[in-house]
């Protein structure tokens, strides 16, 4: 299995859950609860593609050193400022954005236990 491989199902997956786990937070929190669950899961879910991105292009040759912890430095900057936008909003539920966030983990040792055996 490829390294676009494995980032492609854990894609999959992730949405898959954190489209039943925002279901589930809208109908127990209302709006606040299903926002919070899809923003958190989308930060969580991008930051992972853009990670796998860059050390795929590692693992090709591609870039530098300097390059490589400059572009990792950038994009959990903007993690961390998208997170601060989507709690400093009050538009989504500090929790549910936890519940978003936690939704990779899982998904991503699962695939890649499957992946390895």
């Amino acid at each position: 299995m490829t390294v676009a491989d494995l980032v492609s199902r854990v894609t999959l997956h992730c949405l898959a859950a954190i489209a039943a786990l925002a279901a589930g937070a809208g109908w127990l929190a209302g709006l606040p609860g299903a926002a919070g669950v899809a923003a958190g899961g989308a930060i969580a879910l991008l930051h992972f593609r853009l990670v796998a991105r860059g050390a795929a292009g590692v693992l090709r040759g591609e870039g530098g050193f300097t390059l490589g912890l400059t572009g990792l430095g950038l994009r959990s900057a903007g993690a961390f400022g998208a997170l601060a936008l989507a709690l400093a909003g009050g538009w989504a539920h500090p929790l549910a954005v936890l519940a978003g966030l936690s939704v990779l983990p899982p998904v991503l040792i699962v695939e890649g236990v499957r992946s390895a055996g």
